[in-house]
């Protein structure tokens, strides 16, 4: 098992939309930095975003309705449609899932794991063969 950390180091600022153009809602600043390092992670382990077969996006509190997170991240690094996405409350949690889902036999091979909830940096983790 190989495992690919990236912590994003700085997000570059949001292009806002002209005065005469409809205006499009801003990210929220977790998501938008969960994006990034997600993106960083990939980029580091040389692998497209078409070839993750689940994403889990670490929630810090329980949410209240839910955000899907992990499925809008999905979607921003241009993900497959079926990507697994899950949001997990804690770390922990997360890595069990991710150990859960990578049991022997079973066809997934490449799990980000994301945490940009709390008040450190982002991290994006690859778990792969």
């Amino acid at each position: 098992m190989t495992v690919h950390d990236a912590h994003s180091v700085c997000i570059p600022p949001v292009a806002s939309a002209a005065d005469d153009a409809d205006p499009q809602p801003l990210p929220s600043a977790p998501l938008y930095r969960a994006i990034h390092a997600a993106r960083r992670a990939l980029s580091d382990a040389d692998v497209d975003p078409a070839d993750l077969d689940a994403i889990i996006y670490v929630v810090q509190r329980r949410q209240v309705p839910l955000r899907w997170q992990s499925a809008r991240v999905a979607c921003a690094l241009g993900a497959r449609e079926d990507v697994a996405a899950f949001d997990v409350p804690g770390t922990r949690a997360a890595w069990g899932m991710t150990m859960a889902l990578r049991t022997p036999g079973e066809s997934v091979r490449r799990v980000l794991v994301i945490e940009a909830e709390g008040t450190g940096r982002p991290s994006a983790s690859l778990i792969s063969d």
